[in-house]
């Protein structure tokens, strides 16, 4: 298992390594200075050698997580090869305030306050995030809202060691779409997504009052999905006789035999509302954008047609990889404040 630990400067990618002692740890700027002492004098392309060199060195290694810098201002240091270098990417996000703060009290880092910090990490995990997505790579954004500032990185360590133990929103999706390709009897498969899609509310709350802050930084990665499977489990409720939600009826008069839910939301939930409406269902501890995303792309790699219906951020990256994707609005006709900003082009609005 190769590992890319990314972050801004001063975002702590170095105090989170320290904290390892299960898989070889590499300090990437000191191992560019161990292969080449003349690395910080030498010009762009020198440097640029001296990375592809050492890419070539790591990709040589079984396992190790490795620091990395996606850019230096509006200067992209990444590319194809440190791409190669890695089977998962890891992006410490923290919040640009604290950035600034730290970068101010930073002698070596002060160069940096004259760029956009905010845009400058925007930037960088969605370039990271389109290789990833690009060449089906596991992709996790680290956060911790509503602070967005890492006083305890044991959460971080923990997902760590699952990663090296086999979490894997790449691997879920395979999974999925090979199931749902056994189960399908036409060419034209529709995905649909839970909450506030095929229901009008969302089940959790309406069923045990679950309330998180998990998604506040509009990232649903597998982080947050797997954070918010660890939040379920501080809550019980007694088996279910009846779900006190409303079917969203523009969705359900579409559906078809190989129609299949996606949902991130609460298993035995779900459980009870596929059974009532006689669905296949896949939900799980893996279940985030990048998963829904990969289905997809993976049952038209099989043939398929995809049709997929949603209704914010963590169906985004679905509906715009789907032949036909569908963006289900709230009651008041709005769209969801997860996708301000986002390209709409192509997506049908209903």
């Amino acid at each position: 298992m190769k590992i890319g630990l990314y972050g801004m400067p001063t975002a702590g990618k170095t105090y989170i390594l320290d904290q390892i002692d299960f898989i070889d740890v590499v300090v990437g700027s000191k191992l560019l200075r161990e292969y080449d002492p003349d690395f910080d004098i030498r010009d762009e392309k020198g440097r640029e050698k001296d990375r592809r060199a050492i890419a070539a060195l790591m990709m040589e290694k079984e396992s190790f997580i490795m620091d990395g810098h996606y850019a230096f201002g509006d200067e992209v240091a990444f590319t194809e090869d440190d791409g190669k270098m890695y089977d998962v990417f890891l992006y410490l996000y923290v919040s640009p305030t604290v950035l600034k703060s730290r970068m101010s009290a930073s002698e070596k880092n002060q160069k940096y306050l004259k760029f956009d910090v905010e845009d400058w990490q925007n930037q960088e995990i969605t370039g990271l995030r389109e290789y990833c997505h690009k060449y089906n790579k596991d992709f996790y954004v680290l956060d911790n809202p509503p602070e967005n500032i890492f006083n305890d990185v044991s959460d971080i360590i923990c997902f760590i060691k699952e990663i090296i133990g086999g979490y894997s929103c790449v691997a879920y999706a395979k999974k999925c779409a090979d199931e749902i390709v056994r189960l399908s009897k036409s060419d034209t498969i529709i995905l649909v997504d839970g909450d506030k899609t095929l229901t009008k509310e969302d089940s959790s709350n309406a069923v045990f009052g679950y309330r998180t802050h998990l998604y506040d930084g509009n990232f649903y990665t597998g982080y947050q999905a797997w954070k918010q499977n660890k939040e379920f489990q501080r809550y019980s409720f007694s088996n279910i006789t009846e779900v006190p939600i409303h079917f969203n009826e523009k969705i359900i008069e579409k559906l078809t035999e190989d129609s299949y839910i996606l949902t991130s939301g609460h298993e035995k939930v779900w459980h009870f509302i596929a059974e009532k409406l006689g669905m296949n269902f896949f939900y799980g501890i893996e279940m985030s954008a990048e998963t829904k995303l990969y289905i997809t792309k993976k049952l038209q790699e099989s043939g398929k047609y995809v049709i997929a219906y949603g209704d914010g951020m963590n169906d985004y990256f679905m509906l715009k990889q789907a032949n036909k994707g569908y963006l289900i609005t709230k009651q008041d006709g709005s769209i969801s404040r997860s996708l301000r900003g986002r390209d709409m082009e192509g997506l049908i609005i209903v």
